[in-house]
């Protein structure tokens, strides 16, 4: 008999303990990957609030971009008034009814603006605007060691938020903070210039307003032009990137949603879209159905053009990744994304005479919509002409020659993320330092050779 009264069972406690390690690593690396995505969303929200020069401004991008980070069913912030006061701003959710008194007393958010400290989920929220919310994050808006106000998220379910959404919820605070204070010192320096605008205020309203419809349909530099002379030449792009996306199964699934449902996702998905297209200097011309298209180096050339698009769809699918996760959380439907990038040259112009339309043409357009229908689910999917621009910078795989409608067989690569090197996150999402320097260097050179 032996004297070890385990070693019967010592094979199958070792397999036990492999298949528990291996489901926790992958828990872990599932974690680290939502993680590292949603800073990379705050990144976004960051370069959207660092170009913001007003209060409003930084109130509607909170409002609307916040929701990628935390799930939440009221939004709001609370503000310090010039006088002491204090007033509070409703960025998402039902209205609600607040004493002004509650900011001072001991409660959640006066202990925020008092001490500067977080509160996750504070259990005396009764009697006060937020008492109709069990899970609440109090984030004390602070800049130069000022307290400013508080950000205030809030949701229905308990035990909705954890340490990881209070420090995600924190970092946000941070980047509101420095602008909120950038847009009070830019508001109180349009002060000083009031008396001297007053004569043409009215005159430049009415021009403004003119030019913002101008500017909703055509790039600013295509709407000078046409203010100016009254047309627009169409111009020849000796090297531009068209970047086309779609949703896998899209009319399959949006069966599945109501007609309110299927807008409000795709608004959703596509001011994200937007957002990352300006972050990176594309120029978005369309959505037609569930298809996104934008370009990079039009309507002012950029030498960095393919990179800049690669950047872009590297954010946009993880984007949809994180989406997809928190659909799969919810059990509910979720898109599939494709992405597909091609560079060459194209013809861009104005097409109408009382609707007007910034377009492309050529057939580096229609090459670009073959590499989207090519690509797969979740996947980058260049040509070689792409691939040649870029491939200094990300990490990429050859998938041969592949057989496209109408063009015959494409040299295809599928993008993976930065490489290793060149990146600042495990994900290979962000550029490092060393990406940013080899980027600069590409700008100027591409220019210089000209």
């Amino acid at each position: 008999m032996s004297s070890n009264p385990f070693s019967i069972n010592d094979e199958r406690l070792e397999a036990q303990d492999r298949e528990q390690l291996i489901e926790t690593t992958r828990h872990l690396i599932t974690e680290v990957q939502a993680l590292s995505i949603r800073i990379a969303a705050v990144n976004e929200v960051a370069n959207a609030l660092n170009r913001a020069l007003n209060l409003d401004e930084i109130l509607r991008i909170v409002g609307k971009q916040a929701k990628w980070l935390l799930d939440f069913k009221h939004c709001s912030i609370c503000l310090q008034n010039y006088d002491g006061s204090y007033r509070l701003i409703k960025l998402f959710g039902p209205e609600v009814e607040y004493n002004a008194c509650d900011f001072l007393q001991d409660k959640a958010i006066g202990r925020a603006l008092k001490t500067g400290q977080p509160q996750l989920n504070p259990q005396d929220s009764t009697n006060t605007f937020l008492a109709a919310y069990p899970s609440q994050i109090i984030l004390a808006l602070e800049s130069e060691n000022q307290i400013l106000g508080s950000l205030n998220f809030a949701t229905t379910s308990e035990n909705t938020y954890t340490q990881e959404d209070l420090r995600i919820g924190h970092l946000l605070a941070v980047q509101v903070s420095t602008a909120i204070r950038n847009a009070k010192r830019f508001e109180d320096m349009n002060r000083l210039l009031e008396e001297m605008n007053k004569l043409y205020s009215e005159l430049e309203q009415e021009r403004r307003k003119s030019d913002r419809l101008l500017l909703n349909t055509l790039p600013q530099k295509i709407a000078e032009e046409l203010k100016q002379t009254g047309k627009v030449k169409p111009v020849h792009y000796e090297s531009a990137s068209i970047l086309f996306t779609d949703f896998k199964d899209f009319t399959l699934l949006a069966e599945q949603l109501t007609p309110e449902e299927l807008v409000s996702e795709l608004d959703y998905c596509f001011s994200f879209f937007d957002m990352v297209a300006e972050t990176h200097k594309l120029e978005k011309l369309k959505t037609t159905g569930d298809s996104y298209m934008c370009v990079g180096g039009i309507p002012t050339p950029t030498p960095t053009h393919a990179i800049d698009a690669v950047l872009a769809a590297l954010q946009i699918k993880a984007f949809m990744g994180w989406r997809r996760y928190e659909k799969m959380q919810k059990q509910q439907p979720f898109w599939e994304i494709r992405l597909g990038i091609h560079s060459g040259p194209l013809l861009a112009g104005v097409i109408g005479q009382k609707k007007f339309s910034y377009d492309v043409w050529g057939d580096a357009v229609n090459t670009a919509a073959r590499l989207e229908s090519s690509s797969l689910p979740g996947c980058i999917n260049i040509s070689k002409s792409t691939y040649e621009l870029v491939k200094d910078f990300f990490d990429c795989d050859y998938r041969g020659k592949i057989a496209a409608k109408n063009k015959g067989n494409i040299d295809m690569y599928f993008v993976n993320g930065i490489k290793k090197n060149l990146a600042l996150d495990p994900l290979g999402l962000l550029p490092n330092d060393e990406f940013n320097v080899l980027y600069s260097e590409k700008y100027q050179r591409l220019y210089s050779s000209r």
